[in-house]
């Protein structure tokens, strides 16, 4: 028995050895972030997302919109990776989108396990526009 839990502990450390931290063996939420912000109209505006999941039942087109409290503003897809990181450029132009604050959105389709219907993952960041 004594033999048998030291086996089991050498084991779970050889684990997180291998793995660099316990931590790293457990995924967290998906994240998204947009930088720089504040951003000028017509500058570039990096939207990036990571622990997406890349699983079976769930789409790997992820819908990026920017929205503000009285305007929506259709950004385009993107495709998660298998590492589940995504990486989008996009640049506010005067016309579409005005100077303020705005959030990007992005929704991640998956379906459930039991009967199919869908469940969305939905994270937010919070961006700030200026003219």
């Amino acid at each position: 028995m004594r033999r048998l839990a030291v086996i089991l502990a050498v084991a779970a450390g050889l684990a997180v050895a291998v793995s660099g931290s316990a931590t790293a063996m457990v995924p967290g939420p998906p994240f998204l972030s947009a930088q720089p912000s504040p951003v000028r109209l017509g500058d570039t505006v990096t939207i990036t997302g990571r622990q997406w999941p890349v699983i079976e039942f769930c789409t790997r087109r992820v819908r990026l919109r920017l929205q503000s409290d009285q305007n929506a503003v259709q950004i385009g897809f993107v495709r998660v990776r298998d590492n589940g990181r995504f990486r989008r450029l996009f640049t506010p132009m005067a016309g579409r989108i005005g100077a303020g604050r705005w959030r990007v959105v992005a929704r991640l389709r998956c379906e459930s396990g039991e009967d199919g219907s869908a469940n969305f993952i939905t994270r937010r960041a919070q961006l700030r526009i200026l003219p």
